[in-house]
């Protein structure tokens, strides 16, 4: 019989996943049907980091998969806000609830987030031990997936465990305590000011996910890249998560830049600013962003020496690459369903260059 407290923190747990998944409904019908093929394929490759890491000797093989059970234990970051809101956490803090409590709560709602995961492990395991490829050694294999799901878990449990400490007061606010006199007019600022304040900053501040999950992004971009350039695995697959991680980033930046313009157009409604040509200098900065670090990852791959062989395929994949976040960013919004079709087309067209850049 679980304890209440345990119903609860369970309960709260499925509605939060229940809102996600009502809010990605549309997103997700127009990517199984586009890369349906593609995500029954990559169900096969689930496990695999796991498994490389166990065929090597051991005193690599250990911080490899810890290294990869503590990764893939960060989605379960992003969804804590999600989990355990800045509410519930504000009233949970003052009730008597036990520290065991709190682990036993964080360690079956953990268990409920990564179970997909499990069968993810289960079904690539069966994939490859009938397969039984030369470097595969089955019984290293499953116990370093085993390991580092149960890390994944652990990790998972830890960070859940916490929802009963209170939400914390911004660093700024408790070290200043000092009486402010309101800022200047807007208008009397720079536009990098204006910029800073009203488009970057709220990517960090007040509990704002978006920031760190664009940052992740950016890095899982140069991670694929990198593995897309230097082909520690099959070049068609690295290619296909550069270009999903690609749009991906560049969606969820547009989307969070779209929703503070609306923002702003309404709070800044009696300033002495346009606060449309605001947006569209943002809009810009994003762009020419995206462009300079496209052109990092190029000149990265020119200088290790990655292009030959498919410079020319290439070349129109770097094309595509800066051509889609235009369309992205510059295009109306349309509906949430139109707007994932945008998305996917981008995808498509990005992914069926850059698997064939070396064919």
């Amino acid at each position: 019989m679980l304890h209440p407290y345990i119903r609860f923190r369970t309960r709260l747990a499925r509605q939060a996943v229940a809102q996600l998944a009502a809010r990605l409904r549309g997103s997700a019908e127009i990517v199984a049907f586009v890369f349906g093929p593609l995500l029954v394929g990559l169900l096969a490759f689930a496990a695999l980091p796991a498994m490389l890491a166990a065929a090597r000797p051991l005193p690599l093989a250990l911080p490899l998969l810890l290294l990869h059970g503590a990764a893939m234990s960060l989605p379960v970051a992003l969804l804590r806000p999600r989990l355990a809101p800045a509410g519930v956490r504000a009233w949970l803090h003052p009730l008597p609830v036990p520290g065991r409590l709190e682990w036993q709560a964080g360690v079956v709602v953990a268990a409920l987030l990564v179970l997909p995961l499990a069968l993810a492990y289960l079904a690539s395991l069966a994939i490859w031990v009938a397969q039984h490829p030369a470097w595969l050694a089955p019984g290293r294999a499953v116990a370093g997936t085993a390991l580092s799901f149960l890390l994944t878990w652990g990790c998972a449990a830890w960070l859940l465990a916490r929802a009963g400490e209170p939400p914390r007061t911004p660093r700024a606010a408790r070290r200043d305590t000092r009486v402010r006199q309101p800022d200047a007019a807007p208008a009397r600022r720079g536009r990098h000011y204006l910029w800073r304040q009203l488009f970057w900053l709220p990517l960090w501040r007040n509990g704002s996910l978006a920031g760190p999950r664009q940052l992740a992004l950016l890095a899982g971009l140069g991670i694929a890249f990198a593995a897309w350039m230097l082909a520690p695995l099959p070049r068609a697959l690295g290619a296909v998560v550069a270009s999903v991680l690609l749009v991906l980033l560049v969606h969820d930046a547009d989307t969070s830049l779209r929703a503070q313009a609306a923002r702003i157009t309404l709070a800044g409604a009696g300033w002495p600013v346009a606060t449309q040509a605001l947006a569209w200098r943002a809009r810009a900065v994003l762009l020419l962003t995206l462009a300079i670090v496209l052109a990092v990852l190029a000149g990265a791959g020119a200088a290790a020496g990655a292009w030959h062989g498919g410079a020319g395929k290439l070349w129109l994949w770097l094309l595509l690459a800066c051509l889609c976040p235009a369309l992205l960013v510059l295009t109306p919004p349309f509906t949430a369903r139109g707007r994932m079709a945008l998305v996917a087309l981008c995808m498509m067209m990005l992914c069926a260059v850059g698997s064939k850049a070396w064919t």
